[in-house]
């Protein structure tokens, strides 16, 4: 079994626990279909900055998923979905965790659903409290046209161990009226 690269600190838990892992070349990995559930931080323009420049959001940019909410075909999306993840990882809820990473395995969400329970059991209390407080610094974000977004490890705050002792990029990809990680 391979995984790429998934970049930050959760996926760098897997990759420790994996010898022999290798990147996996674009596009080998089905996109997953999954709805993702509503945030208490879904993306909005404030009343200040809708009067400083118009809504980045349009009804066409942004999907309803099943469970509702909406996931904005926009950076600010993908930071949501970024923080869903290591809240899901946090929590230890594998079914949000795969849907997120489910793209960057080789095998899908059947190799995802294999290796992260291992990767839950590498979590300390710690980890696991600066998990479920993650944020992400919109800022610090790097929109790579309209479907890609970068994720770089300073825009994660706070950072379990792992992730400080070996920083990674996140790469989050607009597949199927979501946000996922694909690297």
């Amino acid at each position: 079994m391979t995984i790429r690269p998934l970049g930050a600190a959760c996926a760098a838990a897997a990759l420790l626990l994996i010898a022999g892992c290798e990147e996996q070349t674009s596009g080998t990995a089905a996109p997953q279909s999954s709805a993702v559930p509503s945030t208490s931080e879904a993306p909005a323009t404030s009343t200040t900055q809708a009067s400083a420049s118009p809504p980045a959001t349009t009804a066409s940019e942004a999907t309803t998923p099943a469970a509702g909410g909406a996931v904005a075909h926009t950076p600010e999306g993908a930071a949501s979905v970024m923080e869903q993840y290591h809240h899901a990882l946090g929590e230890k809820d594998l079914e949000t965790v795969c849907r997120i990473t489910g793209p960057a395995f080789d095998g899908g969400m059947k190799e995802c659903r294999q290796l992260t329970p291992m990767q839950f059991g590498m979590l300390s209390a710690d980890d696991v409290k600066k998990l479920k407080a993650t944020r992400v610094d919109r800022a610090k974000l790097q929109s790579k046209g309209p479907d890609k977004v970068v994720v770089p490890p300073g825009a994660i705050a706070p950072q379990i161990a792992m992730m400080a002792a070996q920083p990674k990029t996140f790469t989050m990809a607009w597949q199927g009226g979501t946000w996922v990680i694909v690297d």
